[in-house]
C-alpha cells in the first residue's frame, strides 16, 4: 500500500510513475480486469477536466491500459463549456454507466471524503491524484489507512492503493502533467490545451503561491496547444442570463469593511455563485468575498481571497461551522448546504445564519444601532 507522502519528502516524478504503474498492474491482476475508470468531483471545473483528460493519456498511452473518464453532474460556466467544446473534451455519464469492465476508479482532483464526490460502491478505488487539503482527521479513516466515503469505507484492493495529495501543489492537473512528463508521454494538443486551462483556473495564470511544477505546466502545455482554441475559451460567448443575474448580484451584495458579502436566494445555476466571487474579490480594498446561492435543493457556497491572502478553506470551514460538505486550497473554496425547505423558510434562515457568523467572525454582530452599524448594515455596491 503506497501511503501519501509525508512532509518534506522529495519523490521523484520517475518514482511517483513507477509507483502508479505498479498498483495499476496490480489491480489489473487481481481483478483480472483491464479498465480503470476515471472519475473526479460533480460538475467539474477545468482543473478537474484536465486532470482527467491527462489521466486517460498516462494510463493509455504511458501504461497501455484502457480507461474511461466519467462525469457526474452539468457543466455550466460559460468558459467550462467552452473548453469541453474548443477541446473537443467527450466524457461519459457517471449515471447508469455499467461498471462491470472496470477493475476500479482513480480519482482526481477529490478524494473520497468530499461530499461532492459520488463514489460507487461496487468499484475499489485504486489511486487518488489531488491537491486539496485533505478533511480532519477525526473524519478520516480508521480502517486499514482505506478512505472513507459517509459512514462507509471506501472499497480498495489490498495491495494496489496509490495516494498522491500535494497541498502544495497549484493544480492537480499540473501534477498529472509530471506523471506524464516523468513517463515520457507527450500530451497531443488536446490533452495539452486541457491541462492548460486547469492550470490557468486554479492558479489565476500563476498568480500567486504556485511551485515550479505549475509554471512548467503552464508554459510546456500552452506552447503545445492550440493558442487561438484557448483564446476561444478564457472569453466565451456569455448567454443573457449571465447579465442579469449579474445585477442581481450588484444589488443583492454589501462591502463590510475589506470583505463583499453577496448572498444571492435562488440562482440561475451553481456557477453563478463561482463567477460571482471571483468577480467581487477584484473590487478595491477586497481582502475576500463570499458568495451564496440556491439552485436544485443546494445552497452553493463560494469563498475568494484577495492576492497575498491564503487560507480560504480553514476560513469557509469556520463560517460553515460543520454544515454541508466543503473544499478548497489557497486563495479559493466551496461548499454546499442541502436545503430541506429550498423555496421558502430553510433559505432564509441559512442566509440570515452565515451573515450573522460572518459579521461576527469580521467583529461586527449582526445587532445594535451603534457607530459600527453602517459596517454592520454593509455599503451597496451598486
Amino acid at each position: 500500500m503506497n501511503a501519501p507522502d509525508p512532509p518534506g519528502a522529495a519523490l521523484t516524478g520517475e518514482q511517483r510513475v513507477a509507483a502508479l504503474r505498479e498498483t495499476l498492474a496490480a489491480a489489473v491482476a487481481e481483478s483480472g480486469k483491464d479498465h480503470f475508470l476515471i472519475l473526479t468531483h460533480r460538475s467539474p471545473d477545468p482543473d478537474a477536466m484536465g486532470a482527467a483528460v491527462g489521466m486517460l493519456a498516462l494510463i493509455e498511452r504511458g501504461f497501455g491500459h484502457k480507461a474511461t473518464v466519467a462525469t457526474l453532474g452539468r457543466i455550466h460556466r460559460a468558459e467550462n463549456l467552452a473548453m469541453v467544446r474548443e477541446l473537443g473534451l467527450e466524457f461519459e455519464d457517471c449515471e447508469g454507466l455499467d461498471h462491470g469492465p472496470f477493475a476500479g476508479l482513480v480519482l482526481v482532483d477529490t478524494q473520497p471524503s468530499f461530499g461532492h464526490t459520488k463514489i460507487p460502491s461496487d468499484l475499489p478505488v485504486v489511486a487518488i491524484i489531488d491537491h486539496h487539503e485533505p478533511p480532519p482527521l477525526e473524519d478520516a479513516s480508521s480502517s486499514e489507512g482505506s478512505p472513507e466515503h459517509g459512514d462507509k469505507p471506501v472499497a480498495t484492493y489490498a495491495d494496489a492503493w496509490h495516494e498522491d495529495i500535494r497541498v502544495g501543489v497549484g493544480a492537480t492537473s499540473s501534477m498529472v502533467f509530471e506523471y506524464l512528463r516523468a513517463a515520457g508521454v507527450v500530451p497531443d494538443a488536446r490533452t495539452a490545451g486541457a491541462i492548460f486551462c486547469g492550470v490557468r483556473y486554479d492558479t489565476g495564470d500563476l498568480a500567486e503561491g504556485v511551485t515550479e511544477l505549475d509554471q512548467d505546466a503552464w508554459f510546456d502545455c500552452f506552447r503545445m496547444a492550440d493558442q487561438s482554441a484557448l483564446q476561444r475559451i478564457q472569453r466565451p460567448n456569455l448567454p443573457p442570463e449571465y447579465f442579469s443575474q449579474l445585477a442581481s448580484a450588484l444589488r443583492s451584495a454589501r462591502q463590510h469593511g475589506t470583505m463583499v458579502l453577496g448572498l444571492l436566494g435562488d440562482v440561475v445555476n451553481p456557477e453563478a455563485v463561482a463567477e460571482m466571487a471571483d468577480f467581487f474579490v477584484r473590487l478595491d480594498g477586497c481582502r475576500w468575498s463570499l458568495v451564496g446561492g440556491a439552485y436544485e435543493g443546494q445552497y452553493y457556497l463560494s469563498l475568494r481571497t484577495s492576492v497575498g491572502e491564503r487560507g480560504a478553506y480553514n476560513l469557509l470551514g469556520m463560517i460553515l461551522e460543520g454544515r454541508g460538505s466543503f473544499g478548497g486550497h489557497g486563495r479559493i473554496a466551496g461548499g454546499r448546504v442541502e436545503l430541506n425547505d429550498p423555496m421558502d423558510v430553510d433559505l432564509r434562515e441559512l442566509e440570515r445564519s452565515l451573515r450573522d457568523r460572518v459579521l461576527a467572525m469580521v467583529g461586527k454582530g449582526a445587532d445594535g444601532d451603534g457607530p459600527d452599524s453602517e459596517l454592520r448594515l454593509g455599503r451597496p455596491l451598486a
